[in-house]
């Protein structure tokens, strides 16, 4: 049995809604006492994040519905220590204690600005919203999948979800479906550690690159903090110091870290990119372990 949505839920349901696409698709920063969401009655762990949570909201204006945000790690953060990531926004998911009629897929379509199409997990693209009639283990059940349009301050990709009951055979001519689900989500790339690793690789190779061009030697202004390696003509790299960004790159030492020395003579250097401040615990150089 649905209950058909009034005028006052309905206008409750979209201010949740676009503002639940601010915070996931244009980077809004998140007020967990939005009055848009309703009030914050429960914060638990999220089973899908070591560092995430979930927050549970109550919303008299809206119909009853479990109405949860679901933060975790930045996956964007490539860092191997996942303590010490920020911690995102990553879903928002509606699901009615009983399913609501009235609100109909291209009105949430239209509402939300959603596209002709979805993107699966490997990136491909179908051009069918409707994912078709119900599954014979789901009888009922029609599910609908988008991707939210991009707007010029938009951040991040969004994948947003409805799920509908359709009327029974013994509903009068005529009935609507009902809304039994919403979720709207960050399509972030999945990512092992074994991934996150190549991925913090192939950006150390890439600034060190790039400002490997800029030939960064003692008295320039350092464009980035992080741990920066000093290299001479004579002896190559012999040195490592952490730079904040806009300090002036110091004299290089002529003699290796690693090597026992009595004295050790400071001449004008190269500065090449190591690694960044947040990547330096336990990161290694020439034998040594970084501890951050």
């Amino acid at each position: 049995m649905a209950n058909e949505v009034t005028d006052n839920q309905r206008a409750a349901l979209m201010d949740f809604l676009r503002e639940a696409m601010l915070v996931l698709r244009d980077d809004k920063p998140l007020d967990v006492n939005n009055p848009a969401f309703g009030k914050n009655h429960e914060e638990t762990k999220t089973v899908f994040s070591a560092f995430g949570e979930v927050y549970q909201f109550e919303n008299g204006l809206m119909p009853e519905a479990d109405i949860s945000l679901r933060t975790a790690d930045d996956p964007l953060d490539y860092s191997d220590d996942r303590s010490r990531v920020r911690i995102v926004p990553f879903a928002f998911e509606l699901t009615f204690y009983v399913a609501v009629r009235g609100i109909s897929p291209s009105e949430l379509k239209r509402e939300l600005d959603l596209a002709d199409y979805w993107v699966s997990s490997d990136g491909s693209r179908s051009k069918d919203n409707d994912m078709g009639p119900p599954l014979a283990e789901t009888p009922g059940q029609h599910r609908y999948r988008f991707r939210a349009n991009t707007h010029s301050d938009s951040r991040f990709p969004v994948d947003v979800e409805l799920t509908y009951f359709e009327p029974g055979s013994d509903a009068p001519v005529g009935t609507q479906p009902s809304l039994w689900l919403v979720r709207i989500a960050r399509a972030y790339p999945l990512l092992t550690p074994e991934m996150r690793k190549q991925r913090r690789e192939e950006e150390r190779f890439k600034k060190r690159e790039k400002y490997g061009y800029m030939n960064l030697c003692t008295g320039g202004v350092c464009p980035e903090s992080g741990y920066w390696e000093g290299w001479t003509k004579e002896s190559g790299p012999t040195d490592i110091l952490s730079v904040e960004k806009g300090q002036k790159f110091d004299l290089v030492r002529t003699v290796p870290l690693t090597t026992a020395r009595s004295s050790c003579p400071m001449v004008p250097g190269q500065w090449m990119w190591l690694c960044s401040l947040e990547e330096a615990r336990g990161f290694q150089w020439m034998g040594l372990t970084l501890n951050g």
